[in-house]
């Protein structure tokens, strides 16, 4: 398809439209034929001139061993809909992000960090065909978003299974006990998971900080109640799968009018699709800030960059391990740069 899209563009123009594509077989060899590719285009595209031209043209199709030398051809107009339009779409994105030349060491290097290939050309076609690595570290540095929390004194992590959301919880109220000299309390939700309870009541004895679970909107109203005089509420939330629907539904029950800075915790090894499920189904409980865990477990980090220039949710916190309290650091621009694509030079 790539090498049928740059005989239309040589041929017609970057003006050109896709009509319709399918794959068809050579005729008169069964089982052996070959693969063929028949593609439909036009200029200044109009349906009803084109179904009247094409009457009377025979199709001739491209075999792939001859697609470097054949020219785009026609056939008889197909159906048009939402097909047509994203293969035009693809059409312009693909000149216009230089798809079609060969692909740099830069982007090779940027691809093999995690990054998504659509943004990395994005990227690339910012920065122009003299693109270092240098370059794409700068401009990155100036995209990415790093925030510390909100001024709020509850915070809530929200997450799927596993993610990390108690051990995280610990780290930070360890550090705002024993570093900052602060009054917690540790709230949880999860009643689920075997042994849930028992960690986070744990933690809480060690710290010698109040430790409430709760199951309701109602008793999670009136623990924060007994808490007003604490100055920082960390909740813990039950994990469930991003598929469960009606969990997210709960949850906005538990937290309907209640002023907290919301943190969505996310591994760093998450791949692009989960990454997007995830985030758009913790979407509805108005995520503040992101908490990128399992550091330690990641080979690439360009999940990092990639989720926060698509989603643009600011990130506040990777955790590195399972030590408490040490294993958490604050987010940064250039750790996030750093780790991602090591020291540029």
């Amino acid at each position: 398809m790539k090498d049928a899209l740059a005989q239309i563009k040589s041929e017609l123009g970057s003006n050109a439209v896709i009509v319709s594509t399918r794959e068809i077989r050579e005729s008169g060899y069964g089982l052996m034929s070959k693969p063929l590719i028949e593609v439909v285009a036009a200029v200044d595209y109009d349906e009803g001139a084109c179904t009247r031209r094409m009457q009377g043209y025979k199709t001739r199709a491209v075999k792939p061993d001859d697609r470097h030398r054949a020219a785009p051809v026609l056939s008889e107009p197909g159906r048009i809909g939402d097909e047509i339009v994203e293969l035009k779409k693809m059409l312009k994105q693909l000149m216009a992000q230089g798809r079609m030349t060969p692909a740099s060491p830069v982007r090779e290097k940027l691809l093999a960090s995690g990054i998504r290939e659509s943004l990395v050309d994005l990227v690339l076609s910012k920065l122009g065909d003299d693109a270092t690595e240098e370059g794409v570290k700068n401009l990155v540095s100036k995209l990415v978003r790093v925030e510390g929390p909100t001024g709020d004194r509850i915070r809530v992590f929200l997450g799927t299974t596993g993610v990390g959301k108690t051990t995280t919880i610990a780290k930070m109220a360890a550090r705002a006990v024993l570093s900052e000299g602060k009054r917690v309390a540790l709230i949880t939700l999860d009643s689920y998971r075997i042994g849930a309870i028992d960690q986070s009541r744990i933690y809480a004895k060690i710290l010698n900080i109040p430790f409430f679970s709760v199951t309701t909107p109602l008793e999670l109203t009136t623990a924060l109640n007994q808490l007003d005089s604490t100055d920082l509420v960390l909740v813990d939330t039950v994990g469930r799968s991003p598929f469960c629907t009606d969990y997210v539904r709960q949850l906005l029950g538990f937290f309907d009018g209640i002023a907290a800075c919301r943190f969505l915790l996310m591994p760093v090894a998450t791949r692009d699709r989960e990454m997007d499920t995830v985030t758009k189904a913790f979407s509805p409980l108005k995520v503040d800030r992101m908490i990128f865990t399992k550091a330690d477990e990641a080979h690439t980090f360009g999940s990092i960059i990639t989720h926060n220039m698509i989603h643009r949710t600011p990130v506040s916190y990777i955790t590195t391990g399972q030590r408490v309290p040490e294993d958490m650091e604050t987010a940064s621009t250039e750790k996030i740069t750093t780790r991602t694509f090591g020291d540029a030079r």
